[in-house]
């Protein structure tokens, strides 16, 4: 059987700025309850060298939609019924980020481990079919 979800449990951010890490994941913490037993959390980078060029100055994160936070809530919203999630955060950059920089922070909790690293993961990999979201290497 289902549960109702809270969308108030559920909160999505767009940046163009570095991501202040330990802060959210505090706030994140702060705001749990009793019933959470696990916490994940999965920081989202620029690795180097790239998928595309092995050699990049930078990338660019360019929105394919018109409502990009809309499409992450829906995101969001499929995973914490899909796998039982009590809160989620979700914050994704737009705009040029330089390599090693800040891409996606994806934190979620939930009763068990199972149910809250099954959920991080299949968040990211939703995230990471581009449709709402394309990630551009930008050559020297």
């Amino acid at each position: 059987m289902g549960r109702a979800v809270n969308e108030a449990y559920i909160e999505v951010a767009l940046a163009t700025e570095p991501f202040a890490v330990a802060e959210i994941y505090s706030r994140f913490l702060a705001n749990e309850c009793a019933a959470t037993g696990t916490v994940v959390m999965h920081h989202g980078r620029v690795k180097y060298p790239g998928k595309v060029l092995p050699e990049f100055r930078s990338v660019t994160l360019e929105a394919l939609v018109d409502d990009v936070s809309e499409g992450l809530r829906t995101i969001a919203i499929d995973a914490s019924w899909n796998f039982l999630l009590h809160r989620i955060f979700l914050q994704h950059r737009l705009g040029a980020v330089e390599r090693g920089g800040d891409v996606l922070l994806v934190i979620c909790s939930a009763a068990t481990r199972r149910d809250a690293f099954a959920g991080c993961a299949w968040i990211v990999d939703e995230i990471k079919k581009e449709q709402l979201i394309a990630l551009r290497e930008l050559p020297f």
